[in-house]
């Protein structure tokens, strides 16, 4: 849960952590305070504009709260659901923004290792003044920590019980890199249909408006027409694709 806060005039992001409600959402073998921690030291290893820092954290007693900045805007599935539109150029810019940071991410430095989002959607995507950002870091994963490696592994095998296509959830949450890119292909599909189905003749080819070119490149990500070796590859494939085809960027409202 996140909840918006001010002090002193200053606006904060607030989410909230508690067994209960991780109880509610079925995760019983999780706990609130493990999740918390885990979070907590992934955004604070990270400092990008298109990430809102971390800030600071607390506990009242089975509660638990990280505090990041607020950024004023709004996810990319609140504007579909106010009725706005991406087009193909759109979609090519939000892309190559998205690749930027999960590349930047995926590079471990000497204060952190490689992370992986591993939660790439509509809703974890905001549009702001300052472009893209990326929120929520719950199902994030620390390359070579095995903490992180068995919780995740455990929430994973929770979620896939409760109904979540095993062949679905293994590419989108899998412990690798390619994970984020295949996320990253679910989220272009999504921003043109809402959905995205995957290995049942991909339906979502017959479904989005956009040229033969940057079909191939979604198929790319989404591992069903060869594969990227990784986030630069992929930077460096759309670069090309949208020289050669231009870009007019544009945002529609359907309500216009």
């Amino acid at each position: 849960m996140v909840v918006r806060a001010s002090k002193s005039g200053r606006y904060y992001a607030i989410k909230v952590y508690s067994d209960y409600y991780l109880e509610q959402k079925g995760h019983l073998e999780c706990s609130a305070a493990d999740i918390y921690s885990r979070e907590r030291e992934i955004l604070n290893s990270i400092q990008h504009p298109q990430v809102p820092g971390y800030v600071d954290s607390f506990c009242d007693g089975n509660r638990y709260y990280l505090v990041q900045e607020y950024v004023q805007g709004n996810t990319l599935t609140a504007l579909i659901e106010q009725g706005y539109r991406f087009d193909e150029n759109l979609v090519k810019v939000l892309l190559a923004d998205l690749l930027g940071i999960i590349d930047f991410l995926h590079t471990a430095n000497d204060k952190r290792q490689a992370i992986i989002h591993r939660d790439l959607r509509l809703s974890n995507l905001m549009l702001a003044e300052g472009g893209l950002l990326l929120i929520d870091f719950g199902l994030a994963y620390r390359m070579k920590n095995n903490t992180d490696a068995a919780l995740l592994t455990k929430w994973r095998s929770m979620k896939a019980s409760r109904g979540i296509s095993p062949s679905y959830e293994k590419m989108r949450q899998d412990l690798s890199l390619k994970s984020d890119l295949f996320g990253a292909g679910v989220v272009a599909v999504d921003l043109f249909s809402n959905s995205v189905v995957v290995n049942q003749s991909l339906k979502w080819e017959a479904q989005i408006p956009v040229s033969q070119p940057f079909k191939s490149f979604i198929r790319s990500l989404l591992g069903v027409e060869g594969n990227f070796a990784s986030c630069k590859e992929a930077i460096k494939q759309l670069s090309l694709l949208s020289r050669s085809e231009g870009s007019n960027n544009g945002l529609r409202d359907s309500k216009a």
